[in-house]
Formats: structure tokens, C-alpha cells, sequence
């Protein structure tokens, strides 16, 4: 990152073990994420616990800023990790102006995406074939 994209939010450090937040938490202020150094997991709140792992570069905590929902998932740092965060107005003007994050936000909703559907998708071959020899 440079100090261009930097200016509009603010670098914070967190030792393992650091929850950012929980699923339920209300959304406000700087709530969207990058993860300049690190490791951060979330934790999606399936009936078994599904986790995603961030690495440097992953940005994290968009879709419910943009939503103004409650949080859907949960953040923890896994080891000594350096972020930076943004409100929703400095986060939209720093990626207007770097292309590199608004790149790494694509790429990092894909991969979210990726993995919710590889997950829901194998869960509905599951319930279709514990479901096809039942109307027979």
C-alpha cells in the first residue's frame, strides 16, 4: 500500500488471538479491512464451522459495510498481524485511487465466493442423495 491509499484510514497492530469482530456485531465506523502483515481468519457461522484464511493483501469486511447489516461472520488475527481499516467513504476514495486495491477486493470476494459455493454445494448433493430413495 502506499501512503496515497493510506491516507483516507488507519494502520492498527493485533496479537494473536485479536477478534476483530463476531458474527451479530453491529457495523460502524472503520469496519472494512486489509491485511497488510499476517494472518486473519473468519469464521462463518454454518451448522459446522466453516473458516477462510487471509493472508497479506486480503481485503475483508466489505459486504456488510456496503450492506449496513450486522456481521455475518467472524475475524480473528492468528498471529502478530499488521491491518489497515476504512470507514466506507475513506475505503471507496482509497480504492478509487489504487487500482492494486480495488484488484485485491475483487480477487478476495472471488475466492469468499469460490468457497461459500464449493461448501453449499456439496451440502445439496448430500441432501439430494439422502433424499432419493425416500419416494421410492
Amino acid at each position: 500500500m502506499t501512503e496515497q491509499e493510506l491516507q483516507y484510514g488507519e494502520q492498527l497492530r493485533a496479537e494473536p488471538g485479536t477478534i476483530l469482530y463476531q458474527p451479530g456485531d453491529a457495523v460502524s465506523g472503520s469496519s472494512i479491512y486489509y491485511v497488510v502483515a499476517g494472518l486473519v481468519r473468519l469464521d462463518l457461522p454454518l451448522s459446522e464451522r466453516l473458516s477462510v484464511y487471509l493472508h497479506p493483501d486480503s481485503v475483508f469486511g466489505l459486504v456488510e459495510s456496503l450492506l449496513s447489516s450486522p456481521r455475518l461472520t467472524g475475524a480473528c488475527c492468528l498471529e502478530s498481524t499488521i491491518l489497515y481499516r476504512w470507514d466506507r467513504e475513506g475505503f471507496d476514495l482509497a480504492s478509487s485511487v489504487s487500482w492494486e486495491l480495488a484488484f485485491n477486493t475483487i480477487t478476495g470476494c472471488t475466492q469468499y465466493l469460490r468457497v461459500l459455493n464449493a461448501e453449499f454445494s456439496g451440502r445439496l448433493r448430500l441432501a439430494g442423495a439422502s433424499g432419493a430413495g425416500k419416494g421410492a
